[in-house]
């Protein structure tokens, strides 16, 4: 009777030292796989609607610039309004940046209200259409975000809190 009890945790216990270790390799091919699995980028577009040159911007918009510590310099309005879905911006980028630029509005939540494509140094855009209008004036984030020409490496983000208020409410 000795034997066979012997032999009955022997056996248990090889089993469970193998299962044990198939668990090991399992999760260490799990991480390895996470690891190396990269999230594929997808380069934004360049806005189809940018120009060259300098806006002609009426002052009751706010319009001012904004000097980034990476050494280029962006100009956007600070006062907003939507009339329906287009709120007018005058997003530019200074001719002598060294980096491509693209504003996105955003809510409290840093959910996506609307954006431009990207713009070259010297180009502005007058006008984002939104994708989300928000029914009452809403506290949004002007985020600016630099990037590095042709390889898109993040030159860094700047954001910038104001009010979005809604044409006809104001």
């Amino acid at each position: 009777m000795r034997i066979d009890i012997f032999n009955k945790k022997k056996i248990t216990l090889g089993v469970l030292c193998t299962l044990c270790c198939l668990s090991v390799a399992v999760m260490i091919l799990a991480i390895r796989i996470a690891a190396n699995r990269k999230e594929a980028f997808t380069p934004p577009a360049f806005d189809p609607k940018a120009i060259t040159g300098t806006p002609d911007v009426p002052e009751s918009l706010g319009y001012s610039p904004l000097e980034v510590e990476r050494g280029y310099k962006a100009y956007v309005c600070g006062k907003l309004l939507a009339k329906g879905s287009n709120v007018d911006v005058y997003f530019a980028s200074h001719e002598t940046n060294t980096v491509w630029l693209l504003l996105r509005i955003m809510d409290e939540t840093e959910s996506v209200l609307g954006e431009t494509g990207i713009i070259r140094p010297g180009e502005y855009v007058e006008t984002i259409t939104l994708n989300t209008v928000p029914d009452k004036e809403k506290t949004v984030i002007l985020k600016i975000i630099a990037y590095r020409p042709d390889t898109y490496t993040s030159m860094g983000t700047v954001g910038l809190n104001t009010k979005l208020r809604i044409y006809g409410q104001e």
